[in-house]
């Protein structure tokens, strides 16, 4: 993405916060946001507040946890959908039918494949083949 700060923008900003404008008189006359000002003056001057930087630690840290906890709740569905399959295969639901809904239950292909021995492209068209041949 490329940027709309020019060395030229940038010398403009710089002289205008020279001359004492504020950050909305300056937004207005280059007809960007007042923040998209403010933000470009802190990185030209290389400002970084302590406060930005426990922000940033407490955001990642938060997004981590987050993240984690999506993990275990897709890994804990993809155990269960593989388990729910083997089952079904042996209560002698065709196989095709019980790959489809291992998948749509959240089991990845590969992880699917894995069970019967196969790669993830068989087993994927496996269930295509089945469920292509029992729509209505």
């Amino acid at each position: 993405m490329k940027s709309s700060w020019t060395p030229s923008r940038d010398k403009r900003l710089l002289s205008l916060q020279a001359a004492g404008r504020t950050a909305a008189e300056i937004a207005k006359s280059m007809g960007i946001s007042r923040n998209a000002i403010i933000g470009r003056s802190r990185r030209l001057r290389g400002i970084v507040y302590r406060s930005d930087i426990e922000s940033w630690a407490r955001a990642n840290a938060r997004r981590s946890q987050e993240a984690k906890k999506r993990m275990k709740a897709r890994q804990k569905a993809q155990r269960q959908a593989l388990r729910e399959l083997t089952r079904a295969v042996r209560r002698g639901v065709p196989t095709g039918k019980a790959m489809a809904r291992a998948h749509r239950a959240g089991a990845l292909w590969r992880q699917i494949g894995h069970r019967f021995g196969i790669s993830q492209q068989a087993a994927y068209e496996k269930a295509k083949v089945w469920t292509q041949r029992h729509r209505f």
